[in-house]
């Protein structure tokens, strides 16, 4: 036992190159808990007590419940999974979220300010689990802090480089000399002879568990790397414990034993992907299910259901992705094989089928722009003929590949029998009309829109 221990601690200093705390920030040391911990009890008592304070879905309490665990053992797994708080208003418990998960999350590091410097030097010297409120009021608009979030949850490439201050008063410096002094100093082959091989750049990890809360929707790029919690306000009839009431010192003790008991059966697991996950979403929820497995059959279903009910990757798409799915949803419920493309702008500009791509629903919407956003996953308009016409349209068939590449098959069903639902509605809607006002032709259903609803 000691031995994988051990073992279990090398892999551990291996992707935590640096472990020196900075003074400025203790973390209040967790003595294990003596007895080994039946891993299912513990995950139900973290689940219990975050819905004892929060208002929640069950699927966010059951995933976040797991990630807990996962804090504890990150730097075991390739990737680290992120939490995303959202809420449309104020007063949606998305600050009382973050606190009761920092309570008993592993060497928690709160803020609700940071600046891009603060960021990474914060992660690469006290590998905290970093929680980031009131994320609106800094993260928009700045794409370094959201480059370094986005990068920062594979250990591989959790990186940023940086000048040391030395380096970059040198450079101030030389900066300000005339050149024919600078390049006194420098060496024929390129290179100032005091700066030796020293370059003067700095590799600071930024990879560490986060959970970033914020009012309005959190970026997709951040999203689809998260564990996404939406948040609404309570109900009067709502009622949850204060946070005064939350001790989580047992929990966390429970934790730490946890750590040392499991985790090299952690570090060796092979990886685990959940069916109907797409590769992003895959990589966030596998070192959840690598610690649901260890808990037991029960436990690995409730996360996997949780996974394809919160997860944004199981069901993101762009907006070219949508117009593939509109467009094939048009070739069923029209019945046909191929179509013009003049025929599908009009289907699309008129909106028929209540279609996803939102950048189709405009009056500019014209054939040209189409074949732009098809041109990437392979499919061009080609030239046929319908009866007595001849002209450039598309084919049923070569959307196939690119549907099966970039849409998952649950999101095409889900289309598919939405639209026919649509189609049923229209034509009972139809009937009563004409039974009503007979002389009065309705307008209702599109004309050429398959009525079959089978």
């Amino acid at each position: 036992m000691q031995a994988m221990k051990n073992q279990n601690q090398t892999v551990m200093n291996e992707r935590n190159e640096k472990q020196n705390q900075n003074q400025t920030i203790i973390f209040d040391p967790i003595t294990p808990h003596p007895e080994p911990v039946v891993i299912g009890e513990l995950l139900t008592e973290i689940e219990a007590t975050i819905k004892k304070h929060v208002v929640l879905s069950d699927s966010a309490a059951t995933a976040l419940a797991v990630w807990v665990l996962h804090t504890y053992v990150f730097a075991l797994r390739d990737t680290v999974a992120y939490v995303a708080i959202e809420s449309p208003e104020k007063r949606c418990g998305k600050t009382t979220l973050l606190s009761v998960l920092a309570a008993m999350a592993n060497k928690p590091l709160i803020a609700s300010n940071v600046t891009v410097g603060a960021l990474f030097r914060a992660i690469d010297t006290c590998r905290p689990t970093l929680f980031i409120d009131e994320a609106d009021t800094f993260l928009a608009g700045n794409g370094t802090m959201r480059g370094i979030i986005n990068s920062g949850n594979t250990w591989r490439t959790a990186y940023v480089l940086r000048l040391s201050k030395s380096k970059q008063q040198n450079s101030r410096q030389t900066k300000n000399l005339p050149s024919s002094t600078i390049a006194e100093q420098r060496h024929p082959e390129g290179w100032t002879p005091n700066e030796g091989n020293d370059s003067g750049l700095k590799r600071y990890s930024c990879w560490c568990p986060k959970v970033i809360a914020m009012i309005g929707k959190v970026p997709d790029t951040i999203a689809d790397r998260s564990i996404v919690v939406p948040m609404a306000r309570k109900l009067v009839t709502e009622t949850r414990a204060s946070l005064a009431e939350l001790n989580a010192a047992e929990i966390k003790a429970k934790c730490a034993r946890f750590a040392l008991d499991s985790g090299h059966a952690i570090a060796g697991s092979e990886k685990i992907r959940g069916e109907g996950l797409n590769d992003r979403a895959a990589d966030t929820f596998d070192p959840l299910y690598v610690i649901a497995r260890l808990a037991g059959v029960q436990w690995m279903a409730k996360l996997h259901a949780a996974a394809l009910a919160i997860s944004p990757g199981a069901h993101s798409k762009s907006t070219a992705a949508e117009l593939l799915l509109d467009i094939h949803t048009i070739f069923v419920l029209m019945g046909e094989k191929k179509m013009f493309t003049r025929r599908l702008v009009e289907i699309l500009r008129e909106n028929w089928f209540t279609m996803g791509s939102k950048a189709f629903k405009d009056s500019d919407i014209d054939e040209y722009k189409i074949s732009q956003l098809l041109r990437p996953y392979g499919i061009k308009p080609t030239t046929f003929r319908v009866g007595k016409e001849v002209n450039r349209g598309y084919v049923s068939e070569d959307f196939a590949e690119a549907l099966a590449r970039y849409v998952p098959n649950a999101d095409v069903e889900a289309r598919i029998q939405e639209m026919k639902g649509q189609c049923k509605l229209w034509h009972e809607a139809t009937e009563i009309a004409e039974r009503e006002q007979p002389k009065v032709e309705c307008g209702t259903v599109p004309t050429g829109v398959a009525m079959s609803t089978d």
